[in-house]
């Protein structure tokens, strides 16, 4: 019987500890030195009693100067009588906040706070110490001062050959940009007799075959209508292949009015 009193006793004892366990919030930076842009993991691990229920548990670790360039990852798992909840994320140092001006400089982030709901004890905070990350410059100040200036006036005159060379280039361009132009224009009066020369006995063919659907059923009216848009979108007759595009396309049933319409319009374009 003084056993299972003694038991009894100690089963309480533990959880009336667990349940009084602090909450243990730490957090740390990785790389601790760094130059703008790269990135850096910043993790809060925070433990507490197995007890409580992880669904309660927030964590707050704000990244100050430094941005977010991901979205923050959380795991939880248990080790012992412990649950212990990690928070992860990956920042960078991206403005002018954060960004060294003189040589490399320390940049201090705000103390990641944990608030969870403790069994018998409501809501508890825990807070980590706060972390800093040493933010360097990429190009060193002696580097800039010692750089060479870019710009430099020229005194000297250029030789006689030099002369003749930047003379000849210009004309060499100007020549073969002047055949150029003219082998554009040859394609440009060319090509219009090759299409029109198809564009004619195609538009013809398409323009009978719609006035003939305009007597047979919907779906013939519709292939019709949408061979006439294709032909008279190739041949420059942009308003009239719209209108066979739409009427090929449209919800309700093409009439045959509006057939025979549109046949006499796509046949006016190829007058």
């Amino acid at each position: 019987m003084k056993l299972l009193i003694l038991g009894l006793i100690g089963g309480l004892l533990a959880v009336g500890a667990a349940q009084a366990a602090p909450i243990r919030v730490q957090a740390e930076a990785q790389p601790g030195k760094v130059g703008i842009g790269d990135p850096v993991r910043y993790a809060v691990v925070a433990r507490f009693p197995r007890t409580v229920d992880a669904a309660s548990i927030r964590i707050f670790a704000d990244a100050g100067p430094l941005v977010p360039t991901g979205p923050a990852r959380r795991t939880q798992r248990i080790e012992g009588s412990a649950l212990v909840v990690t928070l992860v994320q990956r920042v960078a140092c991206l403005d002018l906040a954060c960004a060294p001006t003189q040589g490399a400089h320390g940049v201090r982030l705000p103390a990641a706070r944990v608030v969870a709901e403790l069994p018998g004890r409501g809501a508890k905070t825990g807070r980590a110490d706060p972390v800093s990350i040493v933010i360097a410059p990429r190009v060193s100040g002696a580097d800039v001062r010692a750089a060479t200036p870019p710009y430099r006036q020229q005194t000297a005159l250029p030789g006689a050959g030099g002369r003749a060379g930047r003379l000849v280039t210009p004309l060499v361009v100007a020549a073969a940009a002047f055949v150029l132009v003219a082998a554009l224009l040859a394609v440009l009066v060319l090509r219009p007799r090759s299409t029109a020369s198809r564009y004619e006995p195609e538009l013809a063919r398409a323009v009978r075959l719609l006035r003939e659907s305009a007597a047979r059923p919907v779906s013939d009216r519709r292939r019709a209508a949408d061979l006439v848009a294709r032909i008279t979108g190739a041949g420059g007759a942009p308003s009239v292949a719209d209108d066979a595009s739409r009427l090929a396309w449209s919800e309700s049933s093409p009439k045959p009015e509006g057939t025979v319409a549109l046949a006499e319009r796509a046949e006016g374009t190829g007058r």
